[in-house]
């Protein structure tokens, strides 16, 4: 159905681990009968490991094992810029830190203007 339609990537993830591997990518290839290749699979900076999408021209990977409760999670990694994308998780924790600083700021300004 996929290739009927014309869609050029997509991907499979099985956080569980049944499938093996857990990530994988394919690609749609031309021709009067278009089918599906895989894509390979690469390492990224950490150890992460996944799948380049020409279309995103992002890579899409699993974080490798460790400490951090997001660990085996899916994340972007962008090769232009060398650098992992935040996930929502990433980017919800780092307002509430921005948010808690201008609070505290605030309460200071008006500390300072009663003073």
């Amino acid at each position: 159905i996929y290739a009927k339609i014309g869609v050029p990537e997509f991907f499979l993830y099985d956080p569980e681990g049944k499938l093996k591997p857990a990530l994988s990518g394919f690609e749609l290839r031309g021709g009067a009968c278009p089918k599906y290749r895989r894509l390979p699979e690469e390492r990224f900076p950490g150890g992460a490991v996944g799948v380049r999408s020409k279309v995103l021209r992002l890579c899409l990977c699993t974080r490798p094992p460790g400490p951090e409760p997001l660990d085996g999670s899916l994340c972007w990694y962008d090769p232009a810029a060398g650098e992992f994308l935040p996930t929502r998780h990433e980017l919800a924790d780092g307002k509430r830190r921005a948010d808690e600083k201008v609070a505290e700021l605030e309460a200071l300004i008006e500390q300072m203007r009663r003073g």
